[in-house]
């Protein structure tokens, strides 16, 4: 593999490791074996691919770098690194601004009178989703993985679902983009789409019914409601940021489930061991490769870095951590006995998942619903499963089949 990349004259010859996360082949065939493999690499080392970043392997590290802000700022989040023309309220923010932001959109989007109805909306459209499946077998990324979660959210947003394959055109090119214009070009599009969906609302918001939107409208920051340019920013966060992060968990909890008859049977006899077994899938399977920027120049674990110096901070390396966790590709709803296994699948520390509530109740609900409609569910014979890379990995399809019976 080669860069064009010149490597900085702070990072050593052996701390140099090529990890191309949006294009290595070996992470489109096999992603966690690849991440796994990791143990042999320096605990931190630096990529020269994706315009150059440091990866970060110890969980522990990980963790570190989502929760000390003024070491690493994450005012940029983007791997490859891309220009700050277009600010995600808050993810973009450090504390103490990105507090005040964060703590009104808990309240007020993500309150319990906003999602009053998540769960029975969620059953409801995941049993639209799963009637409108051919008997006993489905397109599992493309007919209930990609819609559930854009369904959910739009409704919220009081958005028509008609909109769905326009929001997913610039969510795919944000995620999936292989290069950073790619991934710039889907920024300017949400953009665009976002400004021009959030005039019509606020033209006549009296007609929008959806609970999140109301929400945003009755937000108050500092005891100020927010300008159109916060507005579009809180929203334009919210379209992209939770769902292709859901889509994406769900095509791996999925595959894995078909796999294993063990584990799958043991959630439908059992479903009130979902939710731990859940915490576990989400540390088997993280999907997230989420960038950070070094804030001043200091030593990291022995390593020195270089204020703007982009970091990467991975779920998928930090859940199979083999310092952290014994045999860590292996499936084990008992790992933490009774307890729920703590991971950092939604992150940690002040950027810790606005969304985190809303991703389970989903994941949790397809669960519930599909399982126990999918008798002897299986992967459809010859089937070649690959990985799709990018800020987050995903399957590019995922052919499901299971009995039919009366």
């Amino acid at each position: 593999m080669e860069s064009d990349v010149r490597i900085p004259d702070h990072v050593p010859a052996e701390r140099v490791v090529h990890f191309d996360f949006r294009n290595d082949e070996a992470i489109r065939h096999d992603p966690y074996k690849y991440i796994a493999d990791l143990k042999n690499c320096p605990d931190i080392f630096f990529s020269p691919d994706l315009g150059g970043y440091w990866v970060i392997r110890p969980s522990e590290a990980i963790a570190e770098v989502f929760t000390d802000h003024e070491r690493f700022t994450a005012t940029s989040l983007a791997i490859p690194k891309r220009d700050a023309s277009i600010v995600l309220i808050p993810n973009n923010f450090d504390p103490p601004r990105h507090t005040a932001y964060r703590k009104a959109m808990a309240n007020n989007l993500f309150s319990p009178r906003a999602l009053a109805t998540i769960d029975p909306d969620t059953r409801d459209f995941a049993r639209q989703l799963f009637d409108h499946f051919t008997p006993g077998k489905c397109e599992f990324v493309s007919e209930f993985a990609y819609k559930l979660p854009i369904d959910i959210f739009l409704n919220l947003m009081g958005a028509d679902l008609s909109l769905r394959d326009q929001c997913l055109s610039w969510i795919k090119l944000i995620f999936r983009g292989r290069s950073a214009e790619e991934t710039g070009q889907g920024f300017i599009e949400a953009y665009a789409w976002v400004t021009t969906w959030l005039k019509e609302q606020l033209a006549d918001p009296s007609r929008n019914k959806g609970s999140m939107f109301q929400a945003l409208l009755r937000m108050k920051i500092d005891d100020k409601q927010p300008d159109f340019e916060d507005m579009r920013s809180m929203t334009l966060m919210l379209f992209s940021g939770g769902l292709d992060t859901i889509t994406s968990q769900m095509t791996h909890i999925m595959h894995f489930l078909a796999e294993s008859p063990a584990h799958r049977q043991r959630l439908i006899d059992h479903p009130e061991d979902i939710p731990v077994a859940l915490e576990e899938m989400l540390r088997r399977f993280g999907i997230s490769f989420i960038g950070r920027s070094v804030a001043k120049d200091h030593v990291f674990y022995g390593v020195q870095m270089k204020k703007g110096d982009v970091v990467c901070a991975g779920t998928p390396i930090a859940g199979l951590d083999a310092d952290q966790w014994d045999n860590p590709l292996e499936v084990d709803f008992d790992r933490g006995g009774r307890r729920k296994v703590k991971h950092l699948g939604f992150g940690a520390g002040p950027h810790l998942c606005i969304g985190a509530y809303l991703a389970r109740k989903q994941l949790t609900v397809m669960l519930e619903e599909l399982l126990p409609r999918m008798p002897n569910l299986r992967i459809a014979k010859d089937t070649v499963i690959e990985n799709q890379a990018g800020a987050t990995m995903m399957l590019k399809a995922l052919p499901l089949e299971w009995d039919v019976t009366d």
